[in-house]
């Protein structure tokens, strides 16, 4: 079982009709991640999450419950991402930071 480790961090949400809105991420893993979004998205849906400091991470969303829903990453540094949400240790990470194995 993957671990997800919890942060909280604003992205951009570009569907696949070119709606860009914004979302907050909640949680990563290595195969996905939780969003909360108030943008009109349905499970099916292809999205691009961009993550100021990391990069844009291809997904799609699997499942969708009030605003909540989990993305499941198709494309982009994956790895990547969670090296950033592990550099904050334990403490809840409110924005990507570098991590120090130059990444």
């Amino acid at each position: 079982m993957d671990d997800r480790l919890d942060v909280l961090w604003t992205a951009r949400l570009e569907q696949a009709d070119g709606r860009v809105g914004a979302c907050t991420v909640h949680d990563i893993s290595l195969a996905g991640i939780l969003i909360s979004t108030d943008e009109p998205v349905t499970a099916g849906e292809e999205l691009l999450i961009e993550i100021e400091g990391i990069g844009s991470f291809a997904g799609r969303l699997m499942w969708r419950h009030e605003k909540q829903g989990g993305v499941a990453l198709v494309a982009g540094p994956d790895l990547l991402l969670k090296k950033f949400a592990e550099r904050a240790g334990e403490a809840l990470s409110t924005h990507p930071e570098k991590p120090d194995d130059g990444f």
